[in-house]
């Protein structure tokens, strides 16, 4: 049994699928589990049957008074949650304050993230990555799913990856589109599968471009990482693409038994790569 198993777990939950099946799973090793579900934002099957709270966006001393009041002592962030602008935030005293604090962090959603984990772990909670809840999630090097990549799908892997290398640091980007060396796309705000949706338009005739996700340097691992699942495959396929390259240990990669299948049936390579 993990050793984070006994210890009460918080779950910050947006949206997809992701929460509830952290819930479930801590759940059946014996640990207890309170939900914070945002309104407009996690789904209501999410909390079905859970302990949970709903809260305001924004609302950052009501989130911890909730999770201290149920007595939970690990946090995980889950579930993708579209940024509103701030203006539109009901932002209480203590958000206002930690706005304050973090300065030009909060134009990247990395930097705001790295933020409020320090601000959770500041009242005696300890934040853990969705990695050491669910065992087995993290893309492996090399193959996933499909052929291996050529020559020509390989140049285009570099090459996002270069670029995605150079925008990290200003915290833009986890996921790129590249066709024979063009930058179709870059990820923003839209999210990942807004992007491809966007890149498959833009797309040129010949061999499909390549989705290319990394993690940025020094990014806050256990609030957010690159996530790939059988949704980006089939959205991908959609799109025209010819494959995914994940980055080996630092990728998410949900539902991988569908992932692979869908992959395959759509003629995708599906693979993990060392940056």
């Amino acid at each position: 049994m993990p050793t984070n198993a006994v210890r009460k777990l918080g779950i910050i939950a947006g949206g997809g699928v992701l929460p509830r099946r952290l819930a479930d799973t801590h759940l059946e090793a014996g640990g207890g589990v309170f939900v914070i579900a945002f309104e407009g934002i996690t789904p209501s099957e999410t909390v079905e049957g859970l302990d949970h709270a709903w809260i305001r966006l924004g609302r950052i001393q009501d989130t911890m008074d909730a999770m201290l009041g149920a007595g939970v002592e690990d946090v995980v962030m889950a579930g993708p949650i579209k940024r509103p602008t701030l203006s539109s935030l009901d932002i209480d005293g203590r958000g206002a304050k930690l706005l304050f604090r973090a300065g030009r962090k909060v134009l990247g959603d990395d930097g705001l993230l790295s933020v409020l984990v320090a601000e959770i772990e500041s009242d005696g909670l300890r934040v853990i990555g969705v990695d050491q809840i669910l065992g087995g999630v993290l893309a492996r090097s090399g193959p996933i799913a499909g052929a291996e990549p050529d020559a020509p799908a390989w140049s285009d892997i570099r090459r996002g990856i270069d670029v995605l290398k150079h925008l990290g640091p200003v915290d833009v980007g986890q996921g790129i589109a590249v066709q024979e060396g063009l930058v179709l796309a870059v990820e923003a705000i839209e999210g990942t599968d807004a992007m491809i949706e966007r890149a498959g338009v833009l797309a040129r005739a010949g061999a499909g471009p390549v989705l290319v996700k990394i993690s940025k340097p020094g990014q806050e691992r256990r609030a957010d990482m690159p996530t790939v699942g059988p949704d980006t495959v089939l959205n991908a396929s959609a799109a025209g693409f010819r494959g995914i390259a994940v980055e080996a240990g630092s990728t998410l990669l949900l539902e991988v038994d569908r992932a692979r299948a869908l992959a395959e049936e759509a003629g995708l390579f599906l693979v993990g790569v060392d940056t």
